[in-house]
């Protein structure tokens, strides 16, 4: 069509007003239309030459025509003829309102990017958004559309946009907004903003919303502060996401929230849970938007959000606990320093608020803290405060077994990633993360079934580590977290090492019995069920195990059980043990019933623990730095030890590793390895150590230069690897320590401790090596003993109140050599009947030729009443009663050092049921010590000791605890303070008879208290035949000991009658056997006098002393009563701390004749002391046995109790019989040798001069159990304070009696003293 633009647009305007015009025409027409129109520019002259085309475009049948490309070609004309005609173009408001629908429309397929339509659709947007057409839609009141129109923009801004596009929408929607804003179009723009799929839809809302973010804040502040505080107001659905939009507005445009942030501290304080929750999660996102910026820059909702951390709802508490742990993960705030700069104080206020939720009252708010604290642990290892996570780690000893298992498994999980990330290289070894094995071992409970120790085998063999970590790295961390083990974790550690291994012998066992060739036996069988029970043990549920191993048992595939004896092998690989594990496991098949059993046994038997690639590995880290002491070193000889204990054969593999470390000097051959050699060298795993000069000459080197525990395992080593104590290395051994000992007066061989401790080991391994060297040993310890250069300084004491000088070490070292020579029973027959009188006077301190100062007096009683105990395991036999009385009153010594190891002591020999257990007579009598601990400690072991060997079956009555009473009754009797007044009026203010009471109290109690009948063997038909025998019976000694056998037999039957009511006396055993050395056959009648005072003996009488010896309310500062402090002066008689008069006994109410009686009888006591020990040394052999008691009680020899003949070499030669002694002037005679070295005889001149290191033997002290204990850190005065005073009591004791002092006046005196010593 020739002719101008206008010409064109002109006719194309009356064509088609023409009617019935076809779709291809009107395209045709419409085509040249927008041609021409585009040609022109705007102009207010082209009116009259549009016209005709303006009111053809407005036809009905245009603008609502059905084809969409006459629509979209309408459209475009509408657009230029507009675009032209600006800003006046020839259309009426309704006409408008029909363009803009014919606009609209053609929006809707801006999301087709495919379209061939797409360019005109643009062209008609982006000239809608330059003409400002969205203001005439808003000036002619076209809200709806404006509505559509900006849903069609959001939906099509979903698919994609071009940038043309997006800003022209932006544009329109701006321009909207600022002409008027409703909230219709308001909750679309929000619709969009808070919508999950951050796609262009959501940006799009977000750029209208910058853009219009003044004009839109009112509206947006109205419309927030009316969700915060109208909450009874009808809400809509967006009402409802009040919080996504404010949260999404704080990172589009924050200055519009200025005021409406404020007002969430009225959420964060509503009364509705949910409402608080909401807003804890919205402030804690804020926090993470804003990089911690919230909390500084609104510090009352912050301040409010913290205190939600202690609400009163658990769930808003949970909900800021996560809040907290969002915020600071996705920051990764420990590892940005510039976050942790600027923001550091609302990270520590949050990192508090979150510790403290570890201590919530509710168990699900622990759990989730804890939860969080090993996620931020996580989220960056090395930053993380370590405090925060071994607090939380403190959650794993909770009360809870949820919130026990819950952070078991996060710190399980937690400690797996540190691991994980270290083997990569990403961290490096922490402190901190390697405590938590040792906080995790503290679970164990063998009360609950998820931390029995069966259980926490399983995690340390398979959940601790991630299955990745290699043997070497493995062993790494076992040793850097043994590092921070203490007793309590060594203790689980190794009950969960010695289970393992006593399941794996036992499976062992069952193995063997399996695989016999002959034909099953119901022995064979019997055997077979008792492994099963015993490895049953192993796990929780005892009776479904059994029945699995039952099941197991049958099956019929041999290569299973190969399987497991496989499995059981020590020198298999980590990945051999999978393999077979898997082999196994496949064999059983995962549908079996007992798969998981299996799966779990499987696990149990393997070394999947720990196996000897680790133990390698250990040894060789410990070779690259054997020179360097350090907490590693110290660490991997720890661990080595505590595996070396329990799985020695685990070190089969590793000799080369061994030889290298013993093969010279360093700083590791220590206490620690030297026992893990000696342990090893002694146990049955057969390693092929070659024994080479370089090792023996090192542990020989210990033996003479090293401390007295390695000296110890030292000679341990040599004796198990020599496998003879008849080598030549002993005697060479031997010679050399004897040898260094003749010169120790050389100032530079001075290690005496040391060379004491090698000596009396090596007489110990080897006892022939005593006879050769008996003339140097002797005259070693009697120069101990007897020089002044062996005593401390006068006016000096010890560096340590509460331990002994180094003289007197060296006096005790001496015993201890002694002892251990005394150990064969073949070659020291000849000499412990001497030894053991020496033992008696050093307790009782008549050994006049000792030097020793005041203030090592109760150390060397000690060491000798311990000496005691020790040959007791041996030489019970030969313990004369007078000793045997005189070592039980040590736990009534004027010291509390001496009572409290002496005990101590005695109760370890006792568990191990090394000793009789007529010994343990010692804790009835401390068990009234004035001393708090003393008391309720002996009690303990009392009960424990009667109870633990009351419940084994005993083939005789005198091997049964309630034996005992029969040395109590008779160590009793030979007290001085014994009472002899048992009139009605008689006050019980003395506590004399508490020993029995107690003693009697526990053994009535051993039997079941709801029995009304009693057996022959129970403990109360004993005592009933013991009391009857024993007034049948005599003392060896004279009759006023009987008397008061007697007497105590009588009180004690009537006790044992009160104590139980349905005890008989038909029930009690007719034969009791009485020991020979201690009772005789009674012949003759009683004395009138005596029938007389014991007919005073009443029920009444009886019952008075139970009443006033009720069990003791065990405190720790109980005031001493009379007898708990005293010493009995039979033992002790010229120690300070004797005690007073038989009249404190007798009381002053006693009668004139009474007095006169308990004189005499105190002085008779003395007399019959001394005959008591002559009758003691006559030979049992000649002991005659006859009969007592109302059933035919017999006197037994001394066999029968296990006390073997006490006199059978009471007048052999003393050790020094055959020696030949120039410095001593007279030579006694075999009858009156008492280790003759020790007299005064021994001229000091004859002595050379020496001078003994004086210096601290700490680790002496440990090694050879004679760690003194020391006070009760309650008392302000040291027992060694005590000690030094001990003379100065004693003389005011003297004092007072000799001065008339009434016999409770001298109590008093006693009991200041006592009292002084606790304060």
């Amino acid at each position: 069509m020739p002719g101008s633009a206008e010409q064109v647009a002109s006719e194309v305007g009356k064509r088609l007003a023409q009617p019935r015009l076809g779709k291809d025409a009107l395209v045709k027409l419409l085509k040249q239309a927008e041609s021409a129109l585009s040609e022109l520019s705007q102009s207010s002259s082209l009116h009259d030459a549009l016209r005709p085309l303006s009111k053809s475009l407005v036809q009905t049948s245009l603008l609502s025509h059905k084809d969409k490309d006459v629509r979209l070609l309408v459209a475009v004309c509408f657009i230029e003829v507009m675009r032209i005609l600006a800003p006046d173009p020839p259309f009426t408001d309704e006409i408008f309102k029909e363009i803009f629908r014919l606009f609209i429309s053609e929006f809707a397929g801006l999301a087709e990017s495919g379209s061939p339509y797409l360019t005109r659709r643009m062209k008609i947007l982006e000239n809608v958004a330059a003409l400002r057409c969205s203001v005439i839609m808003v000036d002619t009141g076209c809200q709806d559309l404006v509505l559509d129109m900006a849903k069609i923009f959001f939906s099509a801004a979903k698919q994609g946009l071009q940038q043309c596009v997006h800003q022209a929408m932006v544009s329109i929607m701006t321009q909207i907004l600022n002409e008027k804003v409703t909230q219709t179009l308001l909750d679309v723009i929000f619709r969009n903003l808070v919508k999950e799929d951050k796609g262009g839809a959501h940006k799009l809302a977000v750029d209208i919303i910058q853009n219009c973010a003044e004009k839109l804040e009112h509206t947006v502040r109205m419309f927030l502060s009316s969700c915060i505080f109208n909450k009874g107001a009808p809400v809509n659905e967006h009402k409802k996401l009040h919080h996504k939009i404010i949260l999404e507005l704080f990172q589009c445009a924050p200055q519009m929230l200025f005021v409406v942030i404020p007002s969430l501290t009225h959420e964060l304080l509503s009364d509705q849970v949910d409402i608080r929750l909401e807003a804890v999660q919205l402030i804690g996102r804020l926090l993470v938007f804003s990089n911690l910026r919230f909390g500084q820059e609104n510090q009352l909702v912050f301040m409010e959000f913290l205190k939600r951390f202690s609400d009163k709802s658990a769930e808003v508490r949970i909900a800021a606990i996560d809040a907290a742990k969002v915020c600071l993960v996705r920051l990764d705030f420990f590892s940005q320093k510039e976050i942790a700069v600027s923001s550091g104080n609302i990270a520590q206020d949050i990192l508090k608020s979150l510790e403290g939720r570890l201590l919530d009252f509710d168990d699900k708010v622990r759990i989730r803290a804890v939860y969080a604290v090993c996620d931020l642990a996580k989220s960056n290892l090395s930053s993380f405060p370590s405090e925060l996570m071994l607090q939380a780690a403190e959650r794993l000893r909770d009360t809870k077994i949820s919130v026990r298992k819950n952070v078991m498994h996060k710190f399980l999980d937690l400690y797996r990633d540190y691991c994980e990330k270290c083997s990569k290289g990403i961290a490096t070894i922490t402190p901190h993360y390697e405590q938590i094995p040792a906080k995790l071992l503290l679970c164990l409970d063998k009360d609950c079934g998820s931390f029995r120790s069966q259980n926490m085998g399983l995690i340390f063999a398979e959940e601790i580590f991630p299955s990745s970590l290699s043997p070497k790295e493995r062993a790494m961390h076992w040793v850097e977290f043994f590092n921070y083990f203490k007793s309590q974790h060594v203790k689980a550690l190794r009950i969960i090492f010695s289970q393992k291994r006593r399941l794996q012998l036992e499976m062992q066992a069952y193995l063997s019995l399996r695989a016999k060739k002959e034909e099953p036996s119901d022995e064979i069988e019997k055997k077979i069920c008792g492994s099963f029970r015993k490895m049953s043990s192993s796990f929780a549920d005892i009776p479904k195990v059994e029945e699995c191993f039952e099941k197991l048992h049958q099956m019929k595939d041999n290569n299973i059980f190969k399987d497991l004896t496989e499995l059981i092998k020590e020198g298999i690989t980590f990945a051999t043990v999978r393999s077979i594990r898997d082999s196994f496991l496949k064999r059983i098949g995962n549908k079996h019933p007992i798969f998981n059993f299996c799966k779990q046994l499987s696990t149990e038997l393997s070394h999947s623990l720990f196996n000897w690639e680790m133990i390698c590995a250990i040894l060789e880290a410990l070779l690259s730095c054997r020179n360097e002491s350090t907490h590693f070193a110290e660490s991997a000889c720890d661990l080595l030890l505590l595996v070396a204990l329990v799985f020695p054969s685990l070190f089969r593999g590793s000799e080369e590793y061994l030889l290298k470390l013993f093969s010279e000097e360093s700083v590791l051959i220590n206490e620690k390895t030297l026992q893990m050699l000696a342990y090893l060298a002694k146990s049955a795993c057969h390693l092929s150590v070659n024994f080479s000069s370089d090792v023996y000459l090192l542990l020989e080197q210990k033996c003479i230069d090293g401390t007295r525990a390695e000296s110890k395992y030292a000679i341990s080593a040599i004796a198990s690897l020599i496998q003879s104590p008849d080598d030549k290395k002993f005697a060479k051994l031997c010679k050399k320590v004897v040898g260094v000992l003749k010169k120790t007066y050389v100032p530079d061989n001075h290690n005496i401790p040391t060379l004491l401790q090698s000596l009396g080991l090596i007489l110990e391994h080897s006892p022939s090596m005593y006879t050769s060297y008996d003339e140097h040993i002797i005259k070693f310890v009697q120069r101990v003993f007897v020089s002044s250069e062996f005593v401390s300084t006068p006016g000096l004491s010890p560096p340590d109140e509460n331990a002994c000088s180094f003289s007197c070490k060296l006096k005790i070292y001496c015993l201890k050599v002694l002892v251990k020579s005394c150990s064969p029973r073949t070659t020291a027959l000849d000499r412990i009947e001497n030894f053991l009188k020496m033992l008696l006077e050093i307790i009782l301190e008549e050994f006049t030729s000792i030097t020793i100062c005041d203030y090592d007096k109760p150390y060397l009683r000690l060491a000798a009443g311990k000496s005691v105990l020790r040959l007791a395991t041996r030489w019970d036999s030969h313990i004369s009663p007078k000793l045997f009385r005189t070592a039980l009153l040590m736990a009534r010594d004027s010291s509390y050092i001496v009572r409290k190891s002496f005990i101590c002591k005695l109760y370890g020999l006792l568990k191990n049921q090394a000793i009789p257990i007529r010994y343990a007579c010692a804790f009835a009598l401390a068990s009234t010590d004035c001393a708090g601990d003393v008391r309720t400690e002996s009690l303990r072991y009392l009960i424990e000791v009667l109870k633990e060997q009351g419940g084994v079956s005993k083939d005789s009555i005198v091997e049964n605890p309630t034996y005992a009473v029969v040395f109590l009754i008779h160590a009793l009797a030979y007290d001085r303070e014994f009472p002899l007044n048992f009139s009605e009026k008689e006050t019980i203010s003395s506590g004399f008879w508490s020993p029995l009471v107690v003693m009697l109290r526990e053994l009535v109690e051993i039997d079941n208290p709801n029995r009304t009948d009693h057996g022959p063997t129970s403990s109360v038909s004993i005592l009933l035949g013991i009391f009857s025998a024993v007034q049948k019976a005599q003392d060896l000694s004279g009759s006023d000991i009987t008397h008061k056998l007697h007497i105590l037999s009588k009180i004690g039957l009537l006790m044992v009658k009160e104590l139980d009511k349905y005890c008989k006396m038909s029930d009690s055993p007719r034969h009791i056997l009485l020991p020979s050395s201690y009772y005789r056959f009674s012949a003759s009648e009683r004395k009138a006098d005596e029938c007389c005072q014991l007919d005073l003996i009443t029920d009444g009488f009886v019952k008075r002393i139970l009443k006033a010896h009720e069990p003791y309310n065990h405190q720790e500062h109980t005031e001493c009563s009379i007898i708990t402090e005293r010493p009995s002066k039979e033992s002790a008689p010229k120690r300070g701390a004797s005690s007073s008069s038989n009249k404190s006994s007798v009381g002053p109410r006693a009668s004139g004749q009474d007095q006169v009686k308990v004189k005499k009888s105190s002085v008779v006591a003395e007399d019959v002391s001394k005959k008591n020990d002559q009758n003691s040394s006559h030979s049992l052999e000649k002991d005659k046995v006859s009969s007592c008691g109302s059933a035919g009680t017999k006197l037994s020899s001394p066999g029968s109790l296990g006390l073997a003949k006490e006199g059978e070499s009471r007048d052999r030669a003393s050790l020094l019989q055959n020696q030949n002694r120039p410095t001593v002037k007279k030579i006694p005679s075999k009858s009156d040798q008492k280790w003759e070295f020790i007299n005064d005889t021994m001229l000091t001149e004859d002595i050379p001069d020496c001078h003994p290191r004086d210096c601290e033997l700490d680790e002496d002290v440990g090694d050879c159990d004679d760690n003194f204990v020391k006070c009760p850190s309650s008392n302000n005065k040291t027992a060694g304070v005590g000690l030094r005073k001990k003379s100065k009591r004693a003389l005011d004791l003297r004092s007072a009696q000799n001065s008339g002092l009434t016999a409770d006046t001298v109590s008093n005196v006693r009991c200041t003293r006592s009292r002084k010593a606790q304060a």
